[in-house]
């Protein structure tokens, strides 16, 4: 089964990963082995966008409040002597 979650935001991966919870807890009180896998996988899959679309939030509130505060928002040289 394939989940397309690119377009989704984060609230929408949310409530998408509440859904996938409720049918993995059926899935798992009428005894459906293979389907209850397939959903664990998806349930895995929307937490790793969930966090790889939170950390790009974060960084580029960062490379915002660079700009507010004046500073080169692409200034992450490291210099190495």
């Amino acid at each position: 089964m394939f989940l397309d979650i690119e377009n989704m935001n984060i609230e929408q991966l949310l409530e998408k990963q509440i859904e996938l919870r409720q049918k993995l807890s059926q899935a798992h009180s009428l005894n459906l082995v293979g389907p209850a896998g397939q959903i664990q996988n998806m349930i895995e899959q929307i937490g790793i966008e969930i966090k790889a679309k939170s950390q790009i939030d974060a960084l580029q509130k960062e490379r915002e409040k660079r700009i507010e505060e004046g500073k080169d928002p692409d200034d992450d040289v490291l210099n190495i002597g």
